[in-house]
């Protein structure tokens, strides 16, 4: 049995099968037809400790439907993206599972499961962390915990945490949904896939990165077992490897991975086929952040922790990088990969969109807006049928202002590798508009973390950041009210030393 379970006996419900699949494993979504069972255990009080008082259910409002009707509904808005509108009607499922008789536990749990969902895709995650809770709780109690559905409440509940950027608890909650994963499905299935991937992410977030390494590679493993270390599976994790090198700021581990993975795809598929956009995107991504990283700057020394942390001793360390040479690999990455998406008819819009969201970050590091501009219009127009994460993907890509370039003041970071008894870390945070050109305009010190000489050096260099700005019906527009938090660490009674 898969661990993110998918049963639907609706007319037409193998179409998209697929991106279905995607969906339900990173969403921990768990349909069933509600015909299949007699439903719901006895309700839970409106006294339950920590809920809110409420009105009247939307059972009790609405013209009476039955729970087969509610949950088609809940279903065809989901389906649509309508996830605020699902919520409703994923309530009223669970409102009518609970009075229905004879009471069936399991149609309970997955009412509770499919309105956490719709919770986190809505982004409301207070109320998606309840609702888990509350199924983890009837599955435990239970006494069933090898059911795979156990392991997909706690998958959900971490996912929500991680949505929530609440890293510090989804670590734990995806230690135990991963656990319950391969007590029930085994050590090496794929399910867990896109749950090492995102525990790898939270790790990271938490300072835990040599652990998250250890996640991806037991992700490379697990693929190389079923798949062989010659295919294109091994390629796209190898590609997922490479991707969290970039984020864990490991560039010279990145741009190895990724070339290795690009290069399995060009002899498996061909130079022109469409699976090299994921590498070559994330080769591009790489030399961006490694160019603006001040800290990892090529051709700089790296720190002797991290390269002997992330030292594979199959791919050699390459000899020191020019920037210059970086940012030309980068370019040619981005160039290929954008002639394989023009001369693909049939390329995915998400991949469309990745390449010309690039180029247009690209052009706006240049402070070129105007040529950025046309490659953000056919990212937005190529975007506007997808979605990632449950989310639309214009949202992603361009419902909040990106930042892409930034020089941090000079010294920030200065004392940072003392003793923590003799530091302290001091955040300013700033308020500023971003421009529909991509610029940071009229920046104000919200909080100067008790030093106005801190809050002056913040303002001064936030001048500096390049943004991909908001875009609105396919047009740049300025965003007012931007946050922005620039940390310095200070020895413990005094400011900075030096610096601008």
């Amino acid at each position: 049995m898969s661990l993110f379970r998918f049963v639907d006996t609706a007319p037409g419900a193998r179409r998209n099968r697929l991106a279905r699949r995607v969906l339900i494993a990173l969403a921990g979504l768990a349909w069933t037809t509600p015909a299949s069972a007699a439903l719901a255990e006895s309700p839970v009080p409106a006294s339950t400790p920590g809920a809110a008082p409420q009105a009247a259910s939307a059972a009790d409002r609405a013209p009476p439907v039955s729970r087969e009707e509610a949950y088609t509904d809940f279903k065809r808005l989901f389906e649509a993206g309508e996830y605020a509108a699902a919520v409703a009607q994923a309530r009223l499922v669970v409102e009518l599972a609970e009075r229905e008789e004879p009471h069936d536990a399991e149609e309970l749990q997955v009412a509770l499961m499919n309105l956490g969902v719709a919770e986190r895709l809505a982004g409301d995650f207070v109320a998606a962390e309840t609702t888990y809770r509350r199924a983890i709780g009837l599955m435990e109690g239970s006494g069933r915990l090898a059911n795979p559905r156990l392991a997909r409440a706690y998958a959900g509940l971490a996912l929500t945490y991680h949505a929530a950027r609440r890293y510090d608890l989804a670590v734990p909650a995806f230690d135990h949904a991963i656990a319950l994963n391969r007590r029930a499905e085994g050590l090496f299935n794929e399910e867990q896939l896109p749950l090492l991937d995102r525990q790898a992410d939270a790790l990271t977030e938490v300072g835990r990165s040599e652990e998250a390494l250890q996640a991806h590679r037991y992700a490379l493993r697990l693929v190389e077992r079923r798949h062989g270390s010659r295919s294109l599976r091994y390629a796209r994790e190898l590609e997922s490897l490479g991707r969290w090198y970039t984020r864990a700021r490991a560039y010279e581990s990145s741009r190895m991975t990724l070339r290795r993975a690009g290069e399995l795809v060009e002899t498996l598929a061909g130079p022109g086929s469409l699976q090299m956009i994921g590498p070559l995107t994330a080769f591009a991504e790489n030399a961006r952040r490694w160019l603006m990283d001040p800290q990892s700057r090529p051709g700089e020394s790296v720190d002797e922790e991290r390269r002997a942390m992330y030292h594979d001793p199959v791919m050699p360390g390459p000899p020191g990088l020019s920037a210059s040479t970086v940012q030309a690999e980068g370019l040619r990455a981005l160039e290929r990969a954008a002639a394989i998406v023009d001369a693909s008819p049939d390329a995915p819009p998400a991949s469309v969109a990745a390449v010309r969201v690039q180029l247009g970050d690209l052009n706006q590091v240049r402070q070129a807006p105007d040529k950025a501009l046309p490659h953000y219009q056919l990212a937005w127009r190529a975007a506007a049928q997808s979605t990632q994460d449950g989310r639309p993907l214009r949202l992603v890509l361009f419902g909040d202002p990106v930042l892409l370039y930034y020089v941090a003041p000079s010294g920030w970071d200065r004392h940072a590798g003392r003793p923590a008894e003799e530091v302290e870390r001091r955040d300013v945070e700033l308020e500023l508009t971003v421009s529909a050109e991509g610029r940071a305009l009229d920046p104000r010190v919200v909080s100067d973390a008790g030093d106005p000489r801190l809050g002056e050096r913040a303002r001064r260099a936030v001048e500096s950041a390049r943004y991909r700005p908001r875009i609105e019906d396919g047009q740049p527009v300025a965003a007012p009210g931007v946050r922005f938090v620039q940390s310095f660490y200070v020895l413990r009674g005094g400011a900075p030393q030096g610096g601008g």
